[in-house]
């Protein structure tokens, strides 16, 4: 009678799975980018991912990997679209959504960088950017353009030139989505 009790509970513990969680159902993130997946075994996250397996349905536009601390999944962004990891630890399987959107711009910078005239003169500008996928990209047309002061100097959208009005010092600003950048105008007789 005792070995069946041993027995049972040797067997009884073999049969109880642990308690797995995954800490979001979905990630958003632009292309180049990546987003941490926190995966836990009975309330602590996972150091050892021998016990985790994860599969993309289109590998293509995310790749999946252990993070550099041991305690997280990357989902990495690397094209635009959304496809689900399917992430799977001890017969329970979790399905996380991936959508990676465009680039985001990573720095601006206007050109020229300083920008001097003379009143009367004109200095065509533009906008450069370097987004997440380390393109440098052309923002000029859809950026937001201000002169903080425009007595000194006006900017003609038509054309990007910017004329100068009066003598003076001001700023040019530009901004795109959460990037802005700034240049000092300088505007003599």
């Amino acid at each position: 009678m005792r070995r069946f009790g041993l027995c049972f509970l040797v067997l009884g513990g073999c049969l109880s799975n642990p308690s797995v969680e995954v800490d979001r159902q979905s990630v958003d993130m632009p292309a180049g980018t990546s987003s941490n997946v926190t995966v836990s075994i009975d309330g602590s996250p996972v150091e050892d991912y021998s016990e985790v397996l994860w599969l993309v349905e289109d590998p293509g536009m995310v790749t999946v990997a252990p993070a550099w601390d041991g305690k997280h999944l990357r989902i990495g962004g690397n094209i635009e679209g959304t496809t689900t990891v399917h992430i799977n630890s001890h017969g329970q399987t979790f399905d996380v959504k991936a959508h990676v959107g465009p680039p985001a711009l990573v720095k601006m910078w206007i050109e020229p960088e300083v920008v001097a005239t003379n009143v009367g003169g004109a200095v065509q500008v533009k906008a450069i950017a370097v987004d997440t996928l380390f393109h440098i990209v052309d923002v000029t047309h859809t950026s937001r353009w201000t002169v903080r002061d425009p007595d000194v100097a006006t900017l003609d959208m038509n054309g990007m030139m910017l004329r100068a009005a009066a003598e003076g010092l001001t700023t040019l600003h530009a901004t795109n989505g959460e990037s802005s950048t700034v240049v000092p105008i300088t505007i003599l007789k």
